[in-house]
């Protein structure tokens, strides 16, 4: 049973880092503060997933040309967004460990 509650932070943190959030991305953010450290560590590290980051720049791309489709347009509203939701979230969790003690600009600069 200890091992159980051991590694849920663990898993938790695994879990934003690399998994979509299961409840939402707006009820993620209005659950942050209730989020321990490492879990907002994982939120600050998360990366845009690789297809959608791939797609951003093609669509991007593509429109710089002015050769979207409407569905297009579309897909890359909803991308932009999704981006705007992730810088959104990171800020929030990288203000909230500053706000708790921990020295944000030192752990970015290292990259860690």
């Amino acid at each position: 049973m200890a091992r159980t509650r051991t590694s849920d932070p663990l898993v938790g943190s695994l879990a934003l880092l690399f998994g979509e959030p299961a409840s939402g991305w707006d009820r993620l953010i209005a659950t942050l503060e209730s989020l321990p450290d490492e879990q907002l560590w994982a939120l600050v590290y998360r990366p845009l997933t690789w297809p959608k980051s791939a797609r951003l720049r093609d669509l991007t791309s593509l429109g710089n040309q002015g050769a979207l489709t409407e569905p297009e347009q579309a897909e890359l509203e909803a991308l932009i967004d999704d981006a705007d939701r992730h810088a959104l979230l990171r800020s929030r969790a990288l203000l909230l460990l500053k706000e708790r003690g921990q020295d944000v600009e030192a752990r970015l600069m290292l990259g860690a």
